[in-house]
């Protein structure tokens, strides 16, 4: 239901095809009961709206006047709207929830037991972002979240970057593995719009290797697919892995020679806090991830979520 009439609609529907006949079409009216509304329509302004001309109509100065005052109060209408609904949304506990992919698996655990509606949005780290300064989602959970004045960095987990491996696939020797040593394999490898790309690529090719990548995806679960199914391996977060090594599709193991790890952080925007449902459903949502590779949920160094 909107606050105009439906002459209104079919006179902004007119305007856009320039015609009587081809705005019918569009709203499955005949052409008479069309040109009807037009005239009640310009009864009720008491001006012209249209004239005829051999292309179909055209505004007239007033139906001009008047289509750029109707975007306005249709624009302000639609604005009013989303707002009076996401009020509505707070109000009952509705939380708009932006995740990287590889925390899907644990979602559902998150829910049990909630009265909160969740609606999630699955993205790459400068893709949450901006949904967060839009105010497209009320909170994020990503890696390597940069420091900004509009976000709210609320609790903070480090996870360590490990090789990934099947079976048939394993390095040479024991955990802690040597880079060096698991570059003999194929590669499958994030791709640059991941957060660990940069340091992952400069430590790969710092040791003088010429490795074979065979797959490049911003796609976890695709990554986690290949490696499972023999295609190569692949160097990920403990977190990235974990929901993997649970389920005994492959192994994680630590690097030796290299310290690589990934900053996790849940944030808000600044100028939109969390009321007290939404507070804790992400409070416990962060602080039941796992924090090793084999799954398991231990104690965050960083704070829970605050209230509002």
């Amino acid at each position: 239901m909107s606050a105009f009439s439906r002459e209104f609609f079919t006179f902004i529907e007119v305007a856009r095809e320039k015609s009587i006949r081809g705005a019918a079409e569009k709203l499955n009216l005949s052409a008479s009961a069309l040109s009807r509304q037009m005239q009640m329509l310009e009864k009720a302004y008491g001006a012209p709206l249209l004239v005829r001309v051999p292309q179909g109509v055209q505004l007239t100065e007033q139906g001009e006047a008047l289509l750029v005052q109707a975007r306005k109060w249709l624009d302000d209408e639609s604005g009013l709207r989303l707002a009076m609904a996401r009020t509505a949304g707070r109000a009952r506990g509705d939380l708009r929830l932006g995740i990287m992919e590889c925390l899907t698996p644990f979602v559902v655990g998150g829910l049990v037991s909630s009265s909160v509606s969740l609606k999630v949005s699955i993205g790459n780290t400068e893709t949450l972002v901006e949904q967060l300064c839009q105010n497209q989602i009320d909170a994020l959970i990503a890696f390597n979240v940069p420091r900004m004045p509009a976000l709210r960095i609320h609790a903070e987990q480090s996870y360590e970057l490990g090789v990934v491996y099947a079976p048939a696939l394993a390095p040479v020797g024991e955990a802690p593995y040597r880079l060096e040593d698991c570059l003999r394999w194929p590669l499958c490898l994030p791709d640059t719009s991941l957060s660990v790309w940069p340091r992952l690529d400069a430590e790969i090719y710092r040791v003088h290797a010429e490795p074979k990548i065979v797959l490049r995806t911003n796609s976890i679960a695709l990554l986690t697919d290949a490696v499972a199914a023999g295609v190569g391996i692949s160097f990920l977060t403990s977190l990235d892995a974990a929901a993997g090594v649970a389920a005994g599709r492959f192994s994680f193991g630590r690097l030796g020679n290299r310290r690589l790890a990934e900053r996790l952080s849940l944030c808000t925007a600044l100028t939109a806090p969390l009321n007290a449902a939404q507070t804790r459903l992400i409070a416990g949502f962060f602080r039941n991830l796992p924090t090793g590779p084999d799954g398991a949920a231990e104690a965050h160094s960083a704070s829970d979520v605050p209230p509002g």
